[in-house]
């Protein structure tokens, strides 16, 4: 069951997260997402908000709330190079293909944790009918981490693509979508960047360490964490009997299910 949370008409200021991103032309029905630490350099006239994701839970979720708060948004294109491990391109693609299945997890997602556990359904539902995905992520074949966060620049070809696409996106643009903005109110979300990253990186070395502390039989263990605080993000993890912080409870749930081999 996705996390609780409450839908209302639009505020004022959008995009109503805060993120890596550079704002254009807020009449644009554009988006260009670069993936991974990619940087290129077109003209913003023609394009409402350009931005950069690297995971495939949170940074997709982020991107989501975002889009479906502007129905001027028609457009998403997912362009740069591919991030092995958490493959946000394909999961965002995926997204769009299929939606989420009854955990929240992208279907078909190659993704090591494609859970979207801080939005309602009805975001995922809005976000596939509100834009067209449009993928120019090449290459889409990685297979190893070169470097931690490799930094990269978008060649010749890969900019005059884009800029082909976001044109022939400007002369098929249908318009403004035709119901109001949908804002997602979230803690997990509103978390600045740093923070949540810290979060998730020591729920990640917990888990793994239980692995060398405890027997196979106590790690099979079906005990679920218990929620302590859904407005400060603690939760008790019932292995080891310590109170954790994570952007939510139910994604320390995905995170160490698939640590543990579960999926």
């Amino acid at each position: 069951m996705a996390a609780r949370v409450r839908l209302e008409m639009p505020e004022k200021e959008w995009p109503v997260l805060e993120g890596d991103y550079r704002l254009g032309n807020g009449e644009s029905p554009v988006t260009v997402l670069v993936i991974g630490r990619g940087a290129v350099n077109v003209p913003m006239n023609g394009i409402c908000v350009l931005g950069m994701m690297k995971t495939e839970n949170l940074g997709i979720e982020k991107v989501v709330v975002n889009v479906i708060s502007n129905p001027r948004i028609r457009f998403l294109i997912a362009c740069g190079k591919e991030e092995f491990g958490h493959f946000p391109a394909d999961a965002i693609t995926k997204l769009k293909q299929n939606g989420v299945d009854g955990r929240m997890r992208i279907i078909g997602a190659k993704s090591a944790i494609p859970y979207l556990c801080n939005l309602p359904r009805e975001a995922v539902d809005r976000f596939r009918d509100q834009v067209e995905v449009i993928d120019l992520v090449h290459p889409k074949e990685a297979e190893e981490i070169v470097a931690v966060n490799p930094e990269y620049l978008f060649d010749a070809e890969r900019t005059s693509e884009l800029i082909r696409t976001v044109e022939d996106c400007l002369t098929r643009d249908p318009g403004r979508y035709g119901r109001e903005g949908m804002v997602v109110h979230s803690r997990a979300l509103r978390l600045e960047a740093t923070k949540a990253i810290k979060s998730i990186d020591n729920m990640a070395i917990d888990f793994t360490s239980q692995m060398l502390r405890f027997p196979s039989e106590k790690l099979s263990t079906e005990a679920s964490l218990v929620t302590l605080s859904t407005e400060f993000g603690m939760f008790l993890d019932a292995v080891d009997g310590l109170v954790r912080e994570a952007p939510s409870v139910e994604f320390a749930e995905r995170l160490r299910s698939y640590y543990r081999g579960g999926t």
